[in-house]
């Protein structure tokens, strides 16, 4: 099949790119950052175009489109989704996976998605609407606090905030930055990530894991992940995608109490960052998906290694605990692995920098 990935830098898109090359299927990657790069790694096709939110992307992908062929188009980000969803053309009869009204109106809104998942008994901290709390005054907002917006991946659209000077910055930032947000009450303890294959909902693969370190610390991506084999979580887990019916990749966050509970935070429709993780706990999320965009039913298969831990190359080096000899070493060792196999191409890698630095130019921060 040919396919078409639409993507914003993502490094989680080296993984499926290569995976469906493994699979015999043709891939082009789109990469919505504005730049105008192309380049060919093997036999992908990695090209760029104006970011998501231009006006002139649309056009941009018309013509991709009608000039690829392609079988398959598939959206990797939240902004990719809204955007072709909301707009006809040669991608709507193609767009993979499928997904119906209702669920994209809870996909285009996490707050929005988490009180549907409350609403059918599956435990979310407790939040309230900025609107509603301006109205009551920020002085009685309990702290610490979450600030979060409902668009937003990585951590770039979330605040923990502990004092009153510091929520009066945050929230005049979120009321410039536009959009909805909420005040969420904050869980004390560690985040764990949910994540595998579905098929309308139903579980194709999972994983979970504890993520150990993250970068930025407490709100950003897992840069150190523990596969961890909780009944509880997996329940839970399984429970909310039930409920959305998703079919192909996707993720949730929980915390957990110190009972033992969870709570949800969100649920992303898309690969996650860190599934280097699932990886190295022997989940193959690869292999099944390829064979479900070719018309396939795999059969489950749900088991995966407990305690192994996992740090996730490159993105480790961000953290100034990594930017170091040990870390150094640890970089040099990652690179024979599988997770440092796409890093060995120079050229490509010099194209992959450029991916990363465009990304980080166009995102937007609380």
């Amino acid at each position: 099949m040919r396919v078409l990935l639409i993507e914003e830098g993502w490094h989680s898109t080296l993984y499926l790119a290569r995976a469906l090359e493994d699979a015999g299927h043709a891939v082009t990657v789109l990469t919505a950052n504005g730049s105008r790069a192309r380049h060919r790694h093997k036999t992908v096709l990695w090209t760029s175009g104006p970011p998501i939110e231009d006006a002139s992307f649309l056009s941009h992908l018309r013509t991709v489109v009608e000039r690829g062929g392609f079988d398959r188009v598939f959206p990797l980000t939240e902004p990719a989704m809204t955007r072709l969803w909301d707009a006809e053309g040669p991608w709507s009869d193609r767009l993979h996976p499928a997904t119906e009204e209702w669920q994209r109106r809870l996909l285009r809104d996490k707050h929005a998605l988490v009180e549907y998942m409350a609403a059918r008994g599956i435990a979310i901290p407790a939040h309230r609407r900025l609107d509603q709390a301006l109205t009551h005054g920020l002085d009685a907002v309990a702290l610490p606090v979450v600030l979060k917006g409902a668009t937003g991946a990585g951590g770039r659209m979330v605040s923990i905030v502990e004092d009153r000077p510091a929520l009066a910055l945050a929230v005049r930032r979120a009321s410039a930055l536009g959009g909805e947000w909420i005040l969420q009450e904050l869980v004390a303890g560690s985040t764990y990530l949910f994540g595998g294959l579905f098929h309308r909902g139903e579980p194709v693969r999972v994983y979970a894991g504890e993520k150990v370190e993250q970068h930025p610390p407490r709100t950003g991506s897992a840069i150190r992940i523990r596969s961890t084999v909780d009944p509880t979580l997996l329940d839970v887990g399984c429970r909310a995608m039930r409920t959305l019916a998703l079919s192909g990749f996707a993720s949730a966050d929980f915390m957990r109490r110190p009972d033992g509970s969870y709570v949800l935070l969100e649920v992303n429709p898309r690969l996650w960052g860190s599934l280097a993780g699932a990886r190295s706990a022997g989940v193959d999320l690869f292999t099944p998906f390829a064979a479900m965009l070719g018309g396939q039913a795999p059969e489950p298969a749900l088991a995966f290694a407990d305690g192994v831990d996992c740090l996730i190359f490159p993105r480790y080096l961000n953290a100034p605990s990594h930017r170091n000899v040990a870390g150094l070493r640890r970089a040099m060792r990652d690179l024979r692995t599988d997770q440092g196999r796409d890093w060995l191409d120079p050229r490509f890698v010099a194209h992959t920098l450029r991916r990363l630095y465009h990304m980080k130019r166009l995102a937007r921060r609380l």
